[in-house]
């Protein structure tokens, strides 16, 4: 049985302001969730750490929203440029 070790939950309704005042589409956040996800089966993490969405984790005003447990550390106006910042924090132990 594996053992889980890290959970990153990231909210694929959540949107924000881009620079140019344009909402962003929810799309994007699914974009992120599914990238981390791919990057963490393809890497030897893939036993240890899971990455799901959910529909709301109650910050939407900050954007993008994510809550790894089971530190319970947020990650608030997250961006799809922020992947390998996530990637970092996620696989350090």
């Amino acid at each position: 049985m594996n053992q889980i070790k890290k959970h990153l939950f990231i909210c694929t309704s959540c949107t924000y302001s881009k620079p140019s005042g344009v909402e962003s589409s929810p799309e994007e956040a699914v974009t992120l969730r599914r990238n981390l996800k791919n990057k963490i089966r393809e890497s030897e993490l893939k036993d240890s750490v899971k990455v799901s969405s959910v529909t709301c984790l109650g910050e939407c005003q900050s954007g993008i929203a994510g809550v790894l447990y089971p530190k319970g550390e947020w990650f608030l106006g997250l961006r799809p440029e922020d992947e390998s910042k996530l990637l970092d924090i996620i696989t350090k132990d």
